[in-house]
């Protein structure tokens, strides 16, 4: 019957999407995907999403959730400032699923992987009792001066941070406050669309990476990054609340709620913007850098030689608490 879900129908879905493998390079259709090694090597990460924990069928399209997971990937990438070149993509799916739901997740994949150039080599398809997981290997190649850590940072560095901060996490107050239902408010959409379409800032990884001393994404947090940056290195960091980037809308948001734009900006999860220690003499020029594909980067603080992160609003050192915001896999 047209349409019938099996594993072979689906791999098969996968491979026609596919551009040609690049010379040399074997993908899909033998036991093993073979790619040449690299000048200098090859970067591996992986990102898995499941049903209910990172996205809900009810609120977003299946373009949508195939997107996310590409762009999480693309992220990591983008903040070791790495190009993409290939990737593995595993499915756990439901056998009442329909085909055409699968093209169409897929679909999001290609979106976000065909204008990046990442083709997908190969990876697995199972069924699953209910929920879906996807799971996505991401494969990039570094720059001419290597990958860039999350260690590295140095006392004196400024931090800096694209885009803005808390759209993801209001986002994702809209959709549980209207139970999934999308809004017609146009000062809302661009907060929908940081939660369920989020795109990695890889023009900016790679264009920046050969002039920072450390960086990473944001995927969990502001707050939880920068313990991932400074304390790897042992140092520590001020954090100016005053000078952190916030969108229109979301502060709109969270005064209609009585919520603090600050806490959002500070601890909710899946910005995707890029944190980055930076030489001050170097600044000038990645603000400037960052304007030619549209990006704000902004200077959000100082790293320091004392151990932690000190808040400071209105010169004055704060507390800042997260509790109901950060999420922790495992904490419940």
């Amino acid at each position: 019957m047209p349409g019938r879900l099996n594993e072979r129908s689906v791999i098969a879905m996968i491979k026609e999407m596919q551009p040609p493998s690049p010379r040399g390079v074997l993908g899909i259709g033998d036991d093993a995907a073979f790619v040449p090694r690299a000048e200098q090597g090859w970067l591996l990460s992986q990102d898995m999403l499941v049903e209910d924990i990172h996205f809900r069928k009810r609120w977003a399209t299946p373009e949508q959730i195939g997107a996310k997971a590409a762009e999480v990937n693309l992220s990591d990438m983008a903040a070791m400032g790495a190009t993409a070149r290939f990737a593995l993509t595993s499915i756990a799916i439901a056998p009442d699923t329909p085909l055409n739901w699968i093209r169409r997740l897929y679909r999001g994949v290609q979106a976000a992987f065909s204008p990046r150039g990442v083709v997908i080599l190969g990876g697995d398809t199972v069924a699953s009792p209910d929920k879906l997981v996807l799971d996505v290997v991401i494969l990039g190649t570094p720059s001419q001066t290597g990958p860039v850590l999350r260690r590295g940072a140095r006392v004196g560095d400024r931090l800096l941070v694209s885009g803005t901060l808390g759209d993801s996490h209001a986002g994702l107050v809209l959709l549980e406050r209207r139970h999934g239902r999308m809004t017609s408010s146009q000062s809302d959409a661009p907060l929908l669309r940081a939660h369920l379409e989020p795109k990695a800032q890889v023009e900016l990884g790679v264009g920046v990476a050969p002039l920072v001393h450390a960086m990473t994404d944001i995927s969990d947090g502001l707050a939880q990054e920068l313990v991932e940056v400074i304390e790897v290195s042992g140092l520590g960091a001020d954090i100016w609340l005053d000078s952190l980037p916030t969108s229109p809308a979301m502060r709109a948001l969270a005064e209609r709620l009585g919520e603090d734009a600050i806490r959002w900006a500070v601890f909710g999860g899946e910005d995707y913007q890029l944190l980055m220690a930076v030489d001050p003499s170097h600044v000038p020029h990645i603000c400037t850098m960052s304007r030619q594909w549209g990006i704000d980067v902004t200077e959000i603080g100082v790293v320091t030689s004392k151990g932690g992160v000190r808040w400071i609003k209105n010169e004055e050192p704060v507390e800042m608490r997260g509790e109901g915001l950060a999420f922790e896999h495992f904490a419940h």
